[in-house]
């Protein structure tokens, strides 16, 4: 699947990692002296060059294998896509730009949307998003994404999500002797990615999923409100555990009152929405698992559109321009998926704290050098 220029070039990055038969262990997190660990233990040389290899396959199988153009967007916007509804732990980040109210960056969605108007059928970005809840070991304030939209529907983004991580699984393989310096065990981590690399993933509907948790005494993991249901992040892993899960699984069809306003309602049942999660059953205890990758299509008629910003108590105002494309006559219907670049390296080497897989941890009310 990986082209062979870029398994030589993660040979390469693999080579310097050769002789060391030794697992690293991660320095405590100290915000004071973050930095010096970053200079000189050999844990960060090893992530570090794990994130490389991770974008070398990001940036080939976007570019190469979906034609998809890098557009590398905006950090400021007067719209975000956060706060995503009621069921959503997302918070936004405002800032006084000169006197005007504007926020970071959470997502290029967005911004994608109108550029795929002008004749373009996929575009991609790897950015830093920013997001102001409180950060754990799931959540950083600021972390990376690869996300695409493309002209397409739920459908065909999913398939897209699904070769992505193959892909990724196919290249990571490339590395054994980086992956065996921080991966709590590489032969499972190997062994997973394996199983990624050559079987379809698992798919549930939410409705069945919310169900099959309650059916089995798990209803703590349902949270009911009147928007809709959500299920908890230990949820997931339950849910997964379950289905007795070996690769990931594709959760569909989320209550509509509980997700973005920007998913497109099914037609089929208004009460729910055409998007999909992506969750990784955690390859130790303690390593991180749950969702990884959220997929959607977007609205694509402006009543609707209207509709759901409403009845999740949102102000139409911030919006009006988004809603507007849906009226333009090159208007046509586009979904996208991101990934989470720090949940999906977490994920591979067992690691269950977010902050340990990047070089600087963004963490709200923590100062951090530099």
């Amino acid at each position: 699947m990986v082209t062979r220029q870029i398994v030589s070039d993660i040979e390469k990055v693999n080579a310097e990692f050769q002789s060391l038969n030794e697992i690293f262990v991660c320095p405590i997190y100290d915000p004071a002296t973050h930095f010096i660990e970053l200079s000189r233990s050999p844990y960060y040389r090893s992530i570090l060059s794990l994130r490389h290899v991770i974008k070398l396959l990001s940036d080939d199988y976007m570019g190469r294998k979906q034609n998809a153009k890098n557009i590398d967007l905006f950090m400021l916007t007067p719209s975000v896509s956060s706060p995503m509804g009621p069921g959503s732990d997302s918070e936004a980040i405002p800032i006084d730009f000169g006197g005007s109210k504007s926020y970071l960056t959470d997502s290029s969605q967005f911004g994608f949307e109108p550029i795929l108007m002008n004749g373009i059928d996929k575009v991609y970005c790897y950015l830093p998003s920013l997001r102001g809840e409180e950060p754990d070991k799931r959540h950083l304030n600021q972390f990376f994404h690869c996300e695409i939209e493309l002209r397409g529907t739920l459908n065909e983004v999913m398939i897209v999500g699904e070769e992505f991580i193959k892909y990724l699984a196919d290249g990571l393989m490339n590395c054994p002797a980086l992956l065996s310096t921080i991966s709590f065990n590489p032969e499972k981590t190997m062994n997973a990615l394996e199983l990624l690399r050559d079987n379809d993933f698992c798919r549930i509907e939410f409705s069945e999923a919310c169900d099959l948790l309650i059916k089995n005494g798990f209803s703590r993991y349902v949270n009911i409100t009147e928007h809709g249901r959500d299920i908890s992040s230990d949820g997931e892993i339950m849910l997964m555990s379950l289905l007795k899960c070996k690769t990931p699984l594709w959760v569909t069809y989320y209550d509509r009152g509980r997700v973005a306003f920007y998913q497109k309602p099914d037609p089929a049942d208004p009460k729910r929405v055409l998007n999909a999660d992506l969750l990784f059953p955690p390859l130790s205890p303690s390593g991180f698992g749950g969702e990884i990758l959220g997929a959607g299509q977007r609205q694509d008629d402006s009543d609707e559109i209207r509709e759901s910003i409403c009845s999740q108590g949102l102000d139409t105002s911030p919006y009006e321009w988004y809603i507007g494309l849906r009226d333009d006559k090159s208007y046509e219907t586009t979904s996208g998926f991101g990934l989470g670049i720090e949940r999906f390296i977490a994920w591979s080497i067992g690691c269950g704290d977010l902050k340990n897989v990047i070089p600087y941890p963004r963490l709200k009310g923590v100062m951090t050098k530099p």
